[in-house]
């Protein structure tokens, strides 16, 4: 899993978490991770975390659930394209 929150991926590896506000989504990770035969989180710089970052973005912007069925929404096409041949995405 990469993950641009440089804190989050020290948390994870000290094992420590137990007083972080993040514990329960570490700690829901962890039982999830248990499912692959293999599991490591990895700190990418947010340039090389694009889509996920838009997708943060644009949850907070929003006051309710919002899901994607078929295909990315308008807002995310471009980077998640850009992203599957390795190109910079524009913001």
């Amino acid at each position: 899993m990469e993950t641009d929150c440089l804190e989050m991926v020290q948390l994870w590896h000290s094992r420590r978490f137990s007083r972080s506000i993040v514990a329960p989504l570490l700690l829901e990770i962890d039982a999830l991770a248990l499912s692959f035969l293999y599991f490591e989180i990895q700190h990418v710089i947010r340039s090389a975390n694009l889509p996920a970052h838009l997708c943060a973005k644009h949850a907070s912007t929003i006051g309710v659930t919002d899901r994607w069925m078929d295909s990315p929404p308008g807002f995310l096409m471009t980077s998640v394209m850009a992203d599957r041949v390795g190109a910079v995405a524009v913001k």
